[in-house]
């Protein structure tokens, strides 16, 4: 019997400890915890200052264009210009008409052939840019913050 007793204290105090263990881990992790939530508003706040993107829509055009065998052909095309700055999306609006003059004439001189690929569109894409920036659309005016041309429509035929 005796043994018995020394066992069930040993079993006892072993019992306590992990008890004790528990509730130190327990205390620790609900701190962890606690800590992080102090941080995340600052976080939070970083995600959130983030501005919208700037889009120019460019109504679509219909074009008369040839091929490399002289063959002619209907480029239907709209398109939308994500620009940098609200300056940029302002000359764009003051000067629509030039804008699409400038987009029409550029359009017009593509081949058929090299329109049909994505490496076509994306050479198009920075030749239109091109054709808006050089020479400006007005005096003093500041460069043409633009990002990228995305084409919303886009057929030949």
């Amino acid at each position: 019997m005796a043994e018995s007793k020394g066992g069930s204290r040993k079993l006892l105090w072993v019992l306590i400890i992990l008890v004790v263990l528990s509730i130190i881990a327990a205390g620790i992790s609900v701190y962890l915890t606690w800590q992080s939530e102090d941080d995340s508003p600052a976080e939070k706040n970083v995600v959130t200052d983030r501005s919208a993107p700037i889009f120019v829509k460019i109504e679509p055009f219909t074009i008369n264009i040839k091929s490399s065998r002289g063959v002619s052909h209907l480029l239907y095309v709209g398109m939308s210009f994500k620009v940098s700055t609200e300056e940029t999306r302002d000359i764009f609006e003051d000067h629509m008409p030039q804008v699409r003059s400038r987009l029409l004439m550029q359009l017009s001189s593509e081949q058929v052939d090299e329109l049909t690929s994505i490496e076509g569109k994306t050479q198009l894409a920075n030749r239109l840019i091109t054709s808006l920036q050089d020479p400006p659309l007005a005096e003093l005016q500041p460069e043409l913050a633009i990002e990228e041309v995305l084409f919303t429509e886009f057929i030949v035929q």
